[in-house]
């Protein structure tokens, strides 16, 4: 499946994909982002990206995790070398600090101050 195939023929294999009718989907380009298949184990990338937000879309796809709906294990393979190209850490760790939990050190009625 790539940009040139038919929308209404990517549909109908993605959906196919989501119902588990089909093991295996590949793409080129198309499935980079916008696309929910939380029940994906395994990841094979292929394409070089210089664009880490896109990398950890791509990557995405695979990281839901349970508690969203997906698997408790993603395996992915990287034939293209981001890891090295971007570093680690990946995959949303830049986003760890806004989504850390602070302590409520005291709080007023309407306040509450961390």
């Amino acid at each position: 499946m790539s940009a040139e195939t038919p929308k209404q023929i990517r549909r109908i294999h993605i959906a196919a994909f989501k119902r588990g009718e089909i093991e295996f989907l590949f793409n080129y380009g198309v499935l980079t982002t916008g696309f929910d298949a939380p029940k994906t184990d395994h990841l094979i990338i292929c394409r070089p990206t210089s664009s880490q937000i896109l990398y950890e879309q791509m990557v995405g796809r695979g990281l839901r995790g349970p508690k969203f709906g997906g698997t408790e294990q993603c395996k992915i393979i990287d034939f293209s070398q981001n890891i090295t190209r971007h570093g680690k850490p990946l995959a949303y760790a830049r986003f760890i600090k806004d989504w850390e939990v602070q302590q409520v050190k005291s709080f007023k009625e309407d306040e509450v101050i961390v």
